[in-house]
């Protein structure tokens, strides 16, 4: 409500806000002091103090509280920075694509994967793309779920290959792959485990490392089978249990596919069904896109 009220009022005033004031803007934001932007920008101070003196009367708003030494956001410059920070990927992004057609290429796609996305219903999907789109360069963001949502509010990307479970609020998804939690481990270390699904409760006092995504879904789980696992190793990243697993530090719980970053390890899969989740490939809902993310998405519905 408050971006809302706040952007009506500098429609009402019909401001003639421009992209060099919300560039000026953010500098100041993100250095702390007029004098650190003014360093950024390769300017002297006074422009810039003037010109947010200026977007500041145009816009009939306070952005900043001044302090002796740094410089506060105000409730009004919070509000405006959240949108400037769109406003220049927007800029940054048109200035790329007009760079890249001048040069003969139609473009750029980028997107966001996390590290046990890049299945090979993925990768048959870009290589479809591929055949009919050959002048299309990829650009690719890594990161977690929540991090390629907050990437892709901010317009930083694309589309994003992500993960179940998340909030599917404003985003508009395509199922590429429904994926079965496994058990990672040395060769060595699975062969006492039969070649079947296997359940939590077998796993005895096997030192487990875990995802921390999955943390508090595998215990619940786990608890109602009346299994106290022995949780060696909580992490940020399904690269680092792997890496733990394959040091023989003990046994990873992951989703299938991220088998392929460790093809040294041998796996068995989990039996429990409330530990499957989706693959899928997202992109903002009702929201501006480029004609070639709209392409490639629809090739893989």
């Amino acid at each position: 409500m408050v971006a809302i009220s706040f952007f009506s009022t500098i429609f009402e005033r019909e401001t003639s806000m421009n992209i060099d004031q919300i560039l000026y803007f953010s500098a100041v934001v993100e250095e702390g002091t007029i004098s650190g932007a003014a360093k950024r920008l390769h300017m002297s101070q006074p422009p810039v103090s003037m010109q947010i003196k200026n977007l500041e009367n145009e816009l009939g708003v306070k952005l900043f509280e001044r302090g002796a030494r740094q410089i506060r956001l105000t409730e009004a410059g919070k509000t405006l920075y959240s949108y400037a920070q769109k406003m220049i990927e927007i800029k940054n992004t048109a200035e790329e694509e007009m760079h890249d057609l001048s040069r003969g290429r139609k473009g750029n796609l980028k997107i966001g994967v996390i590290s046990s996305g890049s299945c090979p219903e993925f990768f048959s999907g870009i290589k479809s793309f591929k055949k009919t789109h050959k002048d299309i360069h990829f650009k690719i963001t890594d990161g977690n779920t929540y991090q390629l949502i907050d990437a892709l509010k901010k317009n930083s990307i694309d589309l994003a290959v992500i993960r179940t479970p998340f909030l599917t609020t404003g985003l508009e998804r395509i199922s590429l792959r429904r994926d079965p939690m496994t058990i990672i481990g040395l060769p060595s270390l699975m062969k006492k485990y039969p070649n079947r699904p296997i359940h939590l409760n077998e796993l005895g006092k096997e030192s487990l490392i875990l995802y921390r995504r999955w943390e508090k879904i595998i215990q619940t789980v786990a608890q109602e089978e009346k299994y106290k696992g022995n949780y060696f190793c909580v992490n940020d990243d399904a690269r680092t249990s792997l890496q733990w697993a394959e040091a023989g530090l003990g046994i990873a719980i992951a989703p299938a596919s991220s088998l392929s970053i460790a093809p040294k390890l041998a796996h068995r899969e989990l039996a429990e069904k409330e530990l499957y989740s989706e693959i899928m490939l997202v992109r903002r809902e009702h929201d501006f896109s480029s004609e070639i993310a709209d392409l490639f998405f629809q090739e893989f519905k």
